[in-house]
């Protein structure tokens, strides 16, 4: 069994760990954000890739936890288990931590919805040209005019 001078180490370890690498998270969907509002391939990709990084690494550190603490004991239940001084600093540590989660979660779904709404304009683009080289103006399946069979055609992008 460990101390609690032990315990508190190990859980402020982890929690500070993953405070760290959740305010990058953030930094990193924010970029992504940014990204997405320039229509910057490059950066959105790196941006995905910081956050696919990160995730590996909070990963590792949940696993960490489960190894030392069991499945399912929380920051509450661990904080629970020592005096009340190292309990306040940890309880303080779990806080912050649920703070940036929900702040990551927050601008992770405005992320989404950006995302969305370039889907949608690049789609309504791409009908449009669709229409445009579609000579003999007949509706799809779906009903919309789509790109038919390959005709030989050139658009004038000058004007």
């Amino acid at each position: 069994m460990k101390s609690a001078a032990e315990t508190e180490t190990q859980v402020s370890m982890m929690l500070r760990e993953l405070i760290a690498h959740h305010e990058s998270m953030l930094d990193a969907v924010r970029d992504h954000r940014r990204a997405l509002a320039s229509a910057d391939r490059e950066a959105i990709g790196q941006a995905v890739q910081r956050q696919g990084d990160l995730i590996g690494k909070i990963r590792a550190i949940d696993d960490l936890r489960r190894g030392h603490f069991g499945q399912t004991m929380t920051v509450h239940e661990v904080a629970a288990l020592l005096p009340e001084g190292a309990r306040r600093r940890v309880l303080d540590l779990g806080a912050r931590l649920r703070e940036l989660i929900e702040m990551v979660r927050e601008e992770q779904a405005v992320v989404a919805a950006a995302s969305r709404s370039l889907l949608a304009h690049m789609e309504g683009m791409l009908r449009q040209v669709a229409a445009k080289l579609n000579h003999s103006g007949t509706y799809g399946r779906l009903g919309r005019v789509e790109a038919g069979a390959q005709i030989v055609t050139g658009i004038d992008l000058t004007r």
